[in-house]
């Protein structure tokens, strides 16, 4: 099934964990500077490292029947960032590709998992001003968006926005491919972008800019209780379809850069992370950093309670 008759007819659908992370605290390969850990499919230990870390969240969704979407690890594989890198092969259809065959191994099953691929902000994630305006962003995303859609992904998704007018840009260049897409922005505690913009603000624009729109709006790297569901408007709750949450309560500030990993008490982040389905129909449930398999089994033994 396409990812939005996934959506139509499952209340719950599971979303990978932290990988970036997981795969820098376990010493075991090394990410790159600029491109994190794309790379890493060309490598036998890095493909090694990254298939157990995807089947790690795929095993959980079998056992729990309920579908999986996995994403490429293409986070930074943007035109720029592959030119400073001197990298010249086709490395977003090479990731699709990579992720393809990790599919391919769970055999009757794999019609249960959507792999799409990642878009990510051009700069830093947590500085709204480095963000570009929404031209600029579809001039410049406009290439990899292509490049995804040419390796033929289930789906697309932007993630860690910090700027609305970025992620305009980017989901005009999304929208002109026809594939389903996803916007998905960094909130802070107050449960605003980065920028200053209110959801509801960057949801109006980005919907009425786009033809289609977005299938729906994520908030990614951000804990479950930043987005103060409570006090936000019906047309913020109408079109946020996923949460992919960090696993500390501390705001982005204090977590950037931190030399030990930072994780709330599962049980916290599970119980605010199932109310956000139970409560406001968030059907797609992911982490962030400092998640694991963990946070997902969580979900899926309470999400009935």
């Amino acid at each position: 099934m396409s990812i939005t008759d996934i959506l139509a007819h499952h209340d719950l659908i599971l979303k990978e964990g932290a990988i970036i992370e997981v795969l820098r605290r376990s010493h075991n390969v090394t990410l790159h500077p600029r491109l994190e850990n794309v790379l890493l499919v060309y490598d036998a230990a890095g493909k090694q490292a990254l298939s157990q870390i995807y089947n790690e969240y795929i095993t959980v969704a079998h056992k729990a029947g309920i579908p999986i979407m996995i994403c490429a690890p293409t986070w930074r594989a943007n035109k720029e960032r592959l030119a400073e890198a001197d990298e010249s092969r086709n490395v977003n259809k090479d990731a699709v590709a990579f992720m393809k065959h990790v599919r391919s191994t769970w055999r009757e099953w794999q019609d249960n998992i959507l792999i799409g691929a990642i878009t990510g902000c051009k700069n830093d994630a947590y500085k709204p001003d480095e963000g570009l305006t929404t031209q600029e962003a579809y001039d410049f995303h406009s290439w990899q968006i292509d490049k995804l859609v040419e390796a033929g992904v289930d789906y697309l998704i932007a993630e860690t926005l910090p700027s609305a007018q970025e992620a305009a840009g980017i989901a005009r260049a999304m929208s002109k491919t026809r594939i389903p897409y996803f916007i998905g922005f960094v909130i802070n505690t107050e449960g605003t972008i980065f920028d200053g913009s209110t959801l509801e603000h960057a949801f109006n624009v980005i919907d009425t800019l786009c033809d289609p729109a977005p299938v729906g709006f994520v908030i990614c790297c951000s804990y479950p209780s930043f987005l103060n569901a409570g006090k936000q408007p019906d047309s913020v709750l109408s079109r946020l379809v996923g949460y992919l949450a960090n696993a500390s309560s501390k705001s982005q500030t204090d977590l950037d850069g931190s030399t030990s990993l930072q994780i709330d008490d599962v049980a916290d982040w599970g119980k605010r992370m199932i109310a956000l389905n139970k409560n406001y129909g968030v059907k797609i449930l992911g982490g962030c950093c400092g998640t694991d398999a963990r946070h997902l089994q969580y979900i899926v033994d309470n999400i009935s309670i």
